[in-house]
């Protein structure tokens, strides 16, 4: 199950860096900025803040979605 788990995210947006915006991660997922930010700022998506700017792993948002399926 782990190797599908890597295979899955290998594909997981492609066009995207590993570490993405808020705005980034806002058109992943389809939804607006304010609930991307409540999803880092409760920590239900593992963000980093540095400066005044949210960087999230792309393999965050990965674990979210899986969480949720």
């Amino acid at each position: 199950m782990l190797e599908q788990n890597v295979e899955g995210y290998r594909s997981f947006y492609p066009d995207y860096p590993d570490v993405v915006s808020v705005e980034d991660m806002s058109h992943m997922l389809n939804i607006c900025k304010v609930n991307a930010y409540e999803l880092v700022k409760t920590g239900q998506v593992h963000g980093v803040k540095i400066g005044r700017i949210y960087r999230i792993p792309k393999k965050a948002i990965y674990q979210y979605l899986e969480k949720q399926a």
